[in-house]
């Protein structure tokens, strides 16, 4: 069995690489002037992954609180993103990927681990009391927040 550090710098790692994807999720919807926020989406992805934590043994209140707090730092830093290419006259990214066919499926890979470890986190009763360094490339405030929704899922999901 992987060490208590093996397993918070993987699970670090996994929210991390998840995080990095949201500038291309930001793209996407900027180039197809689609809302930041999709109500109906948002539900159903909270259902489905909410059923796929329980099944990893994580408690559905835990798992809601983890993934909607995901999910409210991903928003959040895309409507930034969104809202300052709107100040810049910023025009189509050229470069952007498709949401559903590339980056979606990036973002379920991500989502899927991060709940195997946040399980097995919760199984091996560890607690998590620090923040580990921000990435570079994601802003402190959107690492801070995504990163005490996960330890609020692991050390109060048991």
């Amino acid at each position: 069995m992987p060490s208590m550090e093996d397993l918070l710098s993987k699970m670090t790692n996994i929210m991390a690489m998840r995080l990095r994807l949201m500038p291309e999720v930001a793209m996407h919807k900027w180039n197809n002037q689609l809302p930041v926020f999709d109500a109906a989406r948002e539900e159903e992805l909270l259902d489905k992954l909410t059923q796929m934590a329980m099944e990893f043994g994580i408690a559905e209140e835990a798992a809601k609180q983890l993934l909607q707090g995901q999910m409210d730092v991903a928003k959040k830093w895309q409507e930034e993103m969104i809202s300052q290419w709107r100040h810049d006259h910023v025009g189509v990214f050229s470069n952007a990927r498709d949401l559903h066919h590339e980056i979606r499926p990036e973002v379920a890979k991500f989502s899927k681990a991060m709940l195997e470890h946040v399980a097995l986190l919760i199984s091996m009763n560890i607690s998590i009391s620090q923040t580990p360094p921000c990435p570079a490339d994601i802003p402190e405030i959107f690492w801070q927040e995504a990163f005490e929704a996960l330890r609020n899922a692991v050390n109060h999901g048991q």
